[in-house]
C-alpha cells in the first residue's frame, strides 16, 4: 500500500471511529442513568444521540489536524458540550421527558463532560504520538531554498508530531552545501523524483512563472500543492483565502466574533446567564437594596447613564444608584472615596454590586456579559484620539465584566496609560475570544467579588 492510499484510508476511517467512540460514551452514560433510576431508554435518548452526531459534524470535532493545539481541542469539546446541554435544557422546558432529579441530571452531565474531554485529549495525544513515531506520515517536497522554505523545513523537522517528513529543500538555483538544511538539488531534480512525495510546499518568494509551472505539473501528476506565503512581516493573527469569481482575496485579521455562529453562541450564553442572574439575584436585590437606597437619599433606585455601545451607538446603561442626586454625574467621574457617595453606595461600588442591573442591558441586547466596559461618553471623547485604535473596543458589544477588569483595571481611570492598558486588553480579548474564555472571565470575576466582599466584611 502506498503512503497516499494509506492516508486516504486513514482520513476516511478516523472520523468514523472517532464518532462511534463518542456514541459509546453518550450511550453508556445514558444507560447508566436509566439503570440507577430504574427507567428505560426512550425515543428522546435517541434524538439526543442523533443531535450529538450532528453537533460533532457542525463543530468538526473529529478534525484534529496537524498543528492543532490541545487548547483548540479542549475549546471544541466544550463548545459541543455547551450546545448539547443548551438544547437538552431548552427541550426539557417544553417536553418533560426526563423523570430524573436535578442532582441525577447534573451528575450525568458532569460524568459525560469529563469523559468527552478526556476522550478528545487522549485521541489528540495518541495522534501526535502516532505521527511522532512514524505513523500517518506525509512525505513532502519543499521548493524554494529561501527564508520561507528553510523556515518551514526547520519547523517540521523540530515538530515530528506534525507528521511531515522531508529530507531537504529544492532550489531554483544551485546552492552551496549547508549542514543545517539539506539541499536536494534543482527543481528539475524534483520533477524526476516527484513520485516519492505526497505533497509539495512551494515558497511564494519564487518567481510567479516557476510557481505556475510547478502547480501545473503537480495537478497533472495528482500531487497535493500548498503555498508558503510571505506574511511573516505582517501582524496577522489569522487570515482566510476566499475567491471572488476568479480573483483570490486574502482576508486578514478576521476575529472569532466576526463569524455568525460565534455571535449566536455568545448571544445565547448572554440570554441564559442574564435570565438566571435576574431571576435568582437581581429580583431580591432590587427590593432590599431599593429600600436602603431610598432610605439614605432621595431619587430613583436605578441610575441610568448614556454610554457608547456597539459601533459607538448610544444606549442607557443601568446601575443601582450609589450617589446622591447631583448635576455633575456626566462630567465628574467618581472613585470609591467620592463625597457624593452614600454609605451604602460606597459599599455597592467597592463590591461591584451596583453593576447588577446591567444584566437587564444584556437581556435587551445592548450589552454582553463579557466585553469591554462601557465608558461615559465624555470619557470616550477625552481619550478617543489619544489612544491608538481606541475605536476597536466598540467593534462588538460592551460587557458587564471583561479581561481588563480581572487584570486589575476597574473603577476610575487616572490617566492615558491606564486607558491605553485597558484598550490593549480589550483588543486582546476580541482577538482570542472563545466561550471558554468568557466562562473563565466570569469565574474570575465572581471569585474577585467574593474576595472583596469577604475582606470588607472582616474590616
Amino acid at each position: 500500500m502506498t503512503s497516499f492510499e494509506y492516508m486516504n484510508r486513514f482520513n476516511v476511517f478516523f472520523p468514523i471511529i472517532f464518532v462511534l467512540s463518542e456514541l459509546i460514551i453518550i450511550s453508556l452514560v445514558s444507560s447508566f442513568m436509566h439503570y440507577l433510576t430504574f427507567t428505560s431508554w426512550n425515543f428522546y435518548n435517541t434524538l439526543i444521540v442523533i443531535f450529538w452526531i450532528l453537533t460533532n459534524i457542525y463543530t468538526k470535532s473529529y478534525n484534529i489536524g496537524r498543528g492543532v493545539s490541545y487548547l483548540n481541542t479542549l475549546q471544541t469539546a466544550l463548545k459541543s458540550i455547551f450546545i448539547l446541554f443548551s438544547v437538552v435544557a431548552i427541550g426539557n422546558l417544553f417536553v418533560d421527558y426526563f423523570t430524573f432529579s436535578i442532582e441525577s441530571i447534573f451528575f450525568a452531565l458532569s460524568v459525560f463532560s469529563f469523559l468527552i474531554i478526556l476522550h478528545r485529549i487522549l485521541i489528540h495525544f495518541i495522534l501526535d504520538s502516532y505521527r511522532s513515531y512514524g505513523g500517518n506520515i506525509k512525505y513532502v517536497a519543499i521548493i524554494g531554498y529561501d527564508k520561507m522554505g528553510k523556515e518551514f523545513y526547520r519547523t517540521i523537522s523540530e515538530n515530528t508530531h506534525l507528521g511531515y517528513r522531508s529530507n531537504g529543500v529544492f532550489s531554483l538555483k544551485k546552492i552551496k552545501k549547508n549542514y543545517q538544511i539539506s539541499y536536494l538539488g534543482l527543481i528539475n531534480d524534483f520533477y524526476k523524483n516527484h513520485n516519492k512525495f505526497d505533497e509539495i510546499f512551494i515558497s511564494c518568494m519564487l518567481p510567479h512563472k516557476v510557481q505556475k509551472e510547478l502547480i501545473n505539473f503537480c495537478d497533472q501528476n495528482l500531487i497535493s500543492v500548498k503555498l508558503l506565503p510571505e506574511l511573516a512581516n505582517y501582524e496577522f493573527k489569522n487570515f482566510f483565502i476566499k475567491k471572488l469569481y476568479n480573483i483570490p482575496v486574502i482576508e486578514v485579521n478576521q476575529l472569532p466574533l466576526d463569524l455568525w455562529y460565534n455571535k449566536a453562541l455568545k448571544r445565547f450564553f448572554d440570554i441564559i446567564f442574564s435570565l438566571f442572574v435576574l431571576v435568582f439575584f437581581v429580583s431580591w436585590m432590587y427590593l432590599i437594596f431599593g429600600i436602603i437606597i431610598k432610605y439614605q437619599s432621595k431619587g430613583p433606585v436605578i441610575f441610568r447613564q448614556k454610554r457608547n455601545g456597539l459601533v459607538g451607538k448610544i444606549f442607557y446603561c443601568y446601575k443601582f444608584r450609589s450617589m446622591i442626586l447631583n448635576e455633575d454625574e456626566d462630567i465628574k467621574f467618581a472613585d470609591n472615596n467620592d463625597k457624593r457617595l452614600t454609605k451604602f453606595g460606597k459599599f455597592l461600588r467597592i463590591s461591584a454590586l451596583d453593576e447588577m442591573p446591567q444584566f437587564i442591558n444584556v437581556l435587551f441586547g445592548d450589552m454582553s456579559v463579557v466585553g469591554p466596559r462601557p465608558h461615559p461618553i465624555k470619557l470616550n471623547e477625552k481619550f478617543s484620539k489619544k489612544v491608538e485604535r481606541f475605536s476597536k473596543r466598540h467593534q462588538f458589544k460592551p460587557g458587564i465584566t471583561g479581561l481588563a477588569q480581572i487584570r486589575g483595571f476597574r473603577g476610575k481611570i487616572y490617566g492615558l496609560n491606564d486607558m491605553s492598558s485597558r484598550v490593549k486588553l480589550d483588543r486582546y480579548y476580541f482577538k482570542n475570544w472563545s466561550i471558554l474564555f468568557d466562562l473563565k472571565i466570569c469565574l474570575k470575576t465572581a471569585l474577585g467579588i467574593l474576595m472583596i466582599n469577604s475582606f470588607s466584611s472582616t474590616t
